[in-house]
């Protein structure tokens, strides 16, 4: 069973957890490179949002099932579960839809449309674009 970590408390989450009543978190982080996830988490931080992250869309699923963020950051390249497997999974759920999800890659190839996305941020991107962004979803989440 994966543990998802929560930036803001640094505890893990084990099985018993999931099934426990979400709690609200402003961005769940999915992305495999530890290196991108700790930066960015630490920038959303910085700003005033709380953050879970998760290294993989399987980790981002298992996730959802103990926080329920105002939106979603995540990569499309990772191992385990992919950013498009994940959208998939979370388009069949009904209140997981709901979640507002901003795709982050590195590649202007890949087919980021097929994913049904709110938004997608071409890798290496200015806080400047990310943080209004997160502002605005987060915004329109708590009212």
């Amino acid at each position: 069973m994966p543990s998802i970590r929560s930036r803001a408390t640094d505890e893990h989450v084990d099985a018993d957890a999931l099934f426990a009543p979400p709690r609200d978190v402003a961005v769940l982080l999915i992305d495999d490179d530890a290196d991108t996830r700790d930066l960015l988490a630490e920038v959303l931080e910085q700003s005033g949002y709380s953050v879970a992250t998760a290294c993989d869309g399987l980790e981002g699923l298992a996730a959802l099932h103990v926080i329920r963020p105002s939106m979603i950051l995540l990569d499309i390249e990772m191992p385990v579960m992919n950013g498009a497997q994940f959208r998939e999974a979370q388009r069949r759920d009904p209140e997981l839809i709901k979640i507002p999800t901003v795709v982050m890659t590195g590649s202007k190839e890949e087919p980021i449309l097929d994913v049904g996305v709110v938004v997608a941020l071409i890798k290496p991107f200015p806080t400047k674009v990310l943080l209004p962004l997160v502002a605005r979803f987060c915004e329109r989440r708590a009212s």
